[in-house]
């Protein structure tokens, strides 16, 4: 896993390279860069290229939420190869642009759907001219773009190196766009809600408990969603990425969500012994998108 991982979350740009034969069998941590800014996004990643001297490298890059769709459709049943096809044309009224200013990918669906359900697919959506632009855009340090992925299927890339077995797993992000949801099991994304909280939480103790309690909130409901929706997943645990105050977050958890919650440690994920994470948590919270995006399975679908 030599590639650059490139993600620019609302503030930040982090740049995240691994490679396998850590210790314990944990992916070395070659890279873990974090640049504060309030730039366009495409100007944080070129920026971040330049200070991290980036020049002839296979790059991933992660999408923001502004940049595409994710809908959730029936999976057609058509042979894998069709699916793309018989997709564009089951969405093409549900897309905020018009269906040929748009590149569309698929995850695929579970092979079998529990209890005779059938088959649900995420599909998603990102302008041309968003993908065009994250393409050429690296090509001034004479790099090339191997991956356009998404934040919903970094996250579970993480939850993949968190996930106990036959068992579900739930992570929780949170950054200035936002808080992000996600549930899966065994590389297959089941579930996911993005609960808005704009400019990040507040750094005042009455305003910051305030969102805290209405997230907790919007999280029973949601977990009850899920449980019901999709009871065979079994959810073992609720993991939290860092964030600024996601002790306060946690505390407020374990008085009021029946499922087991935990913070995860980006520590024990991954062998620091080359390069150590940053220690701020809001610096961790910008580089946990980028890390799950260098954890993509290679090979896997664009």
């Amino acid at each position: 896993m030599t590639s650059i991982s490139l993600a620019a979350p609302p503030g930040f740009a982090a740049a995240v390279q691994i490679a396998a034969g850590g210790e314990g069998g944990r992916p070395r941590l070659k890279l873990a860069q974090v640049q504060p800014g309030e730039a366009s996004a495409q100007t944080r990643l070129e920026n971040m290229a330049r200070q991290i001297q980036m020049k002839r490298k296979s790059v991933r890059v992660l999408l923001e939420r502004s940049d595409y769709q994710l809908l959730q459709i029936d999976a057609p049943a058509v042979p894998a190869e069709e699916m793309k096809t018989a997709v564009r044309w089951q969405v093409k009224d549900m897309l905020r642009l018009p269906l040929e200013d748009v590149t569309l990918d698929v995850a695929p669906p579970p092979e079998a759907s529990a209890g005779g359900r059938r088959a649900m697919a995420y599909v998603a959506a990102a302008s041309n001219d968003i993908v065009r632009q994250r393409m050429l855009g690296f090509r001034i340090f004479a790099s090339d773009v191997e991956v356009i992925d998404i934040p919903e299927m970094a996250q579970r890339n993480i939850a993949d190196r968190l996930e106990e077995p036959a068992r579900a797993t739930a992570v929780l992000s949170l950054n200035a766009a936002g808080c992000l949801l996600t549930a899966s099991r065994e590389g297959t994304l089941y579930f996911t809600r993005h609960f808005d909280l704009p400019g990040g939480l507040s750094e005042k103790n009455d305003e910051r408990r305030d969102q805290l309690d209405k997230l907790v909130l919007d999280l029973q409901r949601s977990i009850d969603v899920l449980e019901h929706q999709f009871s065979f997943l079994s959810v073992s645990t609720l993991w939290l990425a860092p964030f600024a105050h996601a002790d306060e977050l946690l505390a407020l958890l374990i008085e009021h969500l029946y499922l087991p919650a935990r913070l995860i440690d980006l520590g024990t994920l991954f062998d620091c012994s080359e390069c150590s994470l940053p220690a701020s948590p809001a610096y961790q919270a910008a580089l946990f998108p980028a890390l799950g995006l260098a954890l993509r399975p290679v090979g896997e679908a664009a």
